[in-house]
């Protein structure tokens, strides 16, 4: 029979380990997406393109296996988890497969007109169409699958927007992958490139919904963050080919994989640290607030 954990174990638990296990899964990938970049540059690996492929799509898997690992398993050693946390990442890929990439692909049709525009040019332009996409259905799912009834603590909308980005990512590496068959080294970094845009632009759709459910914030708060999601995605989203030598939708066509992954780990560290900082002075201000008032 498993223990169950004390009340200020299961508080401490519901805090910090949120962010250890997102930087983690986030380091385990890139170091991942290093290692197999380095090898194709460096090693006389020639592959199959039958093999290539069939190693493409099990790699796409691989942020997916990370969460269910490192963040769903362990929320059902205690009393009381996130229950809602596979539900979340399911129902946000079904949404990026029936609205999102319809929408970005068909109605918008970003492809045709914007990779060779200036890079303010698709800055806007990415985050207008794609990022604004994104960031909106993600939204939809959170509000209305977690708020307010699945929200205990703040961390608990950190772990779900971390859910929405696994999901949301998953599918559109799959599509990617079964359709452009990139070499197995593209497709690692197209990879952490989606998981980055979607986890960075998820964690400020959640510092929204922290702010104006625990913060009791002005109005405000919720659309300025996300705002400022799509803006992130929009800019991750239109920097990186570049760095990269070319657009990743061409398989094979990138031939400095180094500078685009530099650009991908720095973009999710520095997400990673801005949200943290604005979460934890959101949650001390609080603190000395209630304290104040005791």
């Amino acid at each position: 029979m498993i223990a169950q954990p004390s009340q200020s174990q299961a508080e401490t638990y519901a805090f910090q380990p949120v962010w250890r296990r997102m930087s983690l899964q986030l380091t385990i990938v890139s170091l991942l997406a290093g290692v197999v970049v380095l090898a194709t540059e460096f090693l006389p690996l020639h592959l199959d393109a039958a093999l290539s492929r069939l190693i493409s799509i099990l790699v796409s898997l691989l942020p997916l296996l990370l969460w269910l690992s490192l963040s769903v398993l362990p929320e059902y050693r205690y009393s009381r988890p996130r229950r809602r946390l596979i539900g979340v990442a399911v129902v946000s890929g079904l949404t990026a497969s029936a609205i999102g990439l319809p929408l970005v692909e068909s109605f918008f049709a970003v492809e045709r007109w914007l990779p060779l525009q200036s890079v303010f040019a698709r800055i806007i332009g990415y985050t207008v169409t794609a990022g604004i996409v994104d960031v909106g259905l993600k939204f939809i799912v959170l509000r209305y699958l977690i708020y307010p009834q699945g929200l205990r603590v703040r961390s608990d909308a950190i772990a779900y927007a971390f859910a929405s980005a696994v999901g949301y990512s998953f599918y559109l590496n799959l599509v990617h992958i079964w359709r452009f068959e990139p070499t197995w080294d593209v497709a690692m970094i197209y990879i952490l490139a989606n998981l980055t845009i979607q986890f960075s632009s998820s964690l400020f759709i959640a510092l929204g919904i922290v702010e104006s459910y625990f913060g009791d914030a002005f109005p405000l708060v919720l659309p300025t963050n996300l705002l400022v999601a799509a803006v992130v995605a929009g800019l991750i989203t239109s920097l990186y080919p570049g760095l990269m030598s070319g657009p990743l939708s061409q398989a094979g066509n990138s031939d400095r994989p180094l500078f685009g992954l530099a650009m991908l780990v720095a973009s999710w560290s520095v997400s990673l640290a801005i949200a943290y900082f604005l979460y934890s002075t959101s949650e001390r201000r609080e603190r000395e607030a209630y304290g104040g008032a005791g």
